[in-house]
């Protein structure tokens, strides 16, 4: 029997928010469209995930507008053997001016 495969959590961080899906490069659009295959090829599985539009900030119950630079512009959960195999499937992950940083989820 095949060993369950974890969850990890993918950040995904740019240095400027997209306003909407139509300012994102077209190349940048089809690369995360795709990603759920090359994913797959390589034995992992994406279980889900969103982009995000900037927030606001809650610090001792005081709202501000959230972070300037750099902020969080989306998330994965994906399906990976061990961290390795996880910052593998970090590593395809396309980003325009950021980085993507790979968390396990705790399980009970």
């Amino acid at each position: 029997m095949p060993t369950p495969l974890q969850h990890f959590m993918i950040l995904l961080y740019e240095r400027d928010l997209p306003t909407s899906a139509r300012s994102v490069s077209p190349t940048v659009l089809e690369a995360h469209f795709a990603l759920r295959k090359h994913v797959a090829e390589i034995g992992g599985r994406i279980v889900g995930g969103h982009a995000m539009a900037a927030g606001v900030t809650i610090r001792n119950n005081e709202v501000s507008p959230g972070q300037d630079t750099p902020s969080l512009a989306g998330c994965y959960v994906v399906e990976a053997s061990d961290l390795d195999h996880a910052i593998w499937i970090g590593r395809m992950i396309p980003v325009v001016d950021g980085w993507v940083e790979v968390r396990p989820v705790l399980t009970a």
